[in-house]
C-alpha cells in the first residue's frame, strides 16, 4: 500500500472581478495524479507557477481541493474527522522553504518542539525537555542549545531545528518544500546529507518539491515534472536525467549552467517566452507556446498521459520520438 495517492487532483483558486462578478479562476492544479511509496523520496520539478508547493499543501489537507482523491494508506483525507484527523496530522509533515519565517521568533526551541510533542501526546510533560534535546542531537545540533531562540542560530541551523520539528511526531511522510533554496550551498549539501540519513534511519517517505534539478538529482528516487498545473513527466530519476522524453524536461536540463561554456551556448538554452497566466491556459499541450518541436496537433488537442516505457508516464504527442 502507497503512504499516499492523488489521483486527478485539481485546484482553481476563484476570483473576484468588478462589481461582484468573477474573473476566470487559477488553474494552479488541474488533473494530477502521483503516489508516494514507504521510504520513498518523490523529486517534483518545474518552473515557478507550475502548482508544485500547491500539490504539497493539498496533499497535507492545508488547502481544500476542487475535485479528485487524495488517500493516506488508502483512506481519503477529506474525509478524517476527530482522532482520524489527529493522527492525520501526527503522520503528515511539512518543512517550509524559509527556516527564517517558519519559526517563531518569541518561543525558545524547547516551546517550538515541545509544543508537537505535547499536542499528540508522544511523551509525558516530565520527559519533553529530555526529547527535544534527543531530537536535536538526531539533526546535529546540541541539546543544550533548547533554551535560545531562532534568531541565535543561523539559516542552516533553523532549518535543521525545522527538521526535528517535523519529526518529533514520528511522521510517516514529510513535504520538503524547497528546503533549501535560502541556504549557502555548503549549507544545502548538510542539510541534504542530513535528511538522507534520517530517511535510513527512520524509514519515512519524502515529497520533495524544488527548482533545482541539481538538488532533485540528489535526493529523489522518482521524478515529476510540472508545468502551468500538469503534469509532463514522471519515471525513476534514472530515466528522467539519462532519457527525458518531454521536450520541457530536456529543455529543464539544458539550462542547467555548467562550467565553461559561451553565451552563444547559454543563450541557445533559454526556453522561449514567458509561463501563460494560469487564468488562461492555452489550448492543447500547455507547453506547445514555448516548444520548439510544436506541432498543428499539439495546438489543438490535450496530449494524453501514457506510459512510453516502464515507469515512464508522460504527456507529449511526440515522445516516442525521443524514446
Amino acid at each position: 500500500m502507497h503512504v499516499l495517492e492523488i489521483d486527478n487532483l485539481v485546484k482553481h483558486f476563484p476570483r473576484g472581478g468588478l462589481f461582484g462578478g468573477e474573473k476566470n479562476p487559477v488553474r494552479a492544479v488541474d488533473g494530477v495524479s502521483l503516489a508516494l511509496g514507504r521510504g520513498e523520496t518523490l523529486g517534483i520539478v518545474g518552473e515557478s507557477g507550475s502548482g508544485k508547493s500547491t500539490v504539497g499543501l493539498l496533499s497535507l489537507g492545508l488547502i481544500p481541493k476542487t475535485s479528485g482523491t487524495i488517500l493516506f494508506m488508502g483512506k481519503p483525507v477529506d474525509e478524517f474527522e476527530g482522532k482520524e484527523l489527529i493522527l492525520f496530522r501526527r503522520k503528515a509533515q511539512i518543512v517550509f522553504q524559509n527556516p527564517f519565517a517558519s519559526l517563531n521568533p518569541r518561543m525558545i526551541i524547547r516551546d517550538i518542539i515541545g509544543r508537537v510533542l505535547e499536542i499528540h501526546d508522544i511523551v509525558p510533560k516530565s520527559q519533553i525537555a529530555g526529547k527535544v534535546g534527543a531530537l536535536l542531537q538526531e539533526v546535529g545540533l546540541r541539546g543544550d542549545q533548547a533554551s535560545r531562540y531562532p534568531h541565535e542560530f543561523s539559516g542552516g541551523q533553523r532549518q535543521r531545528i525545522a527538521v526535528a520539528r517535523a519529526l518529533a511526531s514520528g511522521p510517516e511522510f514529510i513535504i520538503l518544500d524547497e528546503p533549501t533554496s535560502a541556504l549557502d550551498v555548503s549549507v544545502q549539501a548538510q542539510i541534504l546529507n542530513l535528511l538522507g540519513d534520517l530517511q535510513q534511519a527512520r524509514g519515512h517517505a519524502y515529497i520533495f518539491i524544488s527548482h533545482n534539478l541539481a538538488v532533485i538529482r540528489h535526493v529523489s528516487h522518482r521524478v515529476a515534472v510540472m508545468y502551468l498545473g500538469k503534469l509532463m513527466e514522471t519515471a525513476p530519476k534514472e530515466a528522467i536525467f539519462s532519457r527525458p522524453v518531454h521536450p520541457y524536461t530536456r529543455a529543464l536540463l539544458a539550462s542547467v549552467p555548467k562550467p565553461f561554456v559561451t553565451d552563444e551556448d547559454i543563450e541557445s538554452k533559454v526556453i522561449a517566452g514567458d509561463i501563460p497566466s494560469p487564468t488562461n491556459p492555452p489550448s492543447g499541450c500547455r507547453f506547445h507556446t514555448r516548444c520548439s518541436f510544436c506541432i498543428g496537433v499539439c495546438e489543438e488537442a490535450e496530449p494524453a498521459w501514457r506510459e512510453v516505457a516502464p515507469k515512464h508516464f508522460v504527456a507529449c504527442h511526440r515522445a516516442e520520438e525521443w524514446i
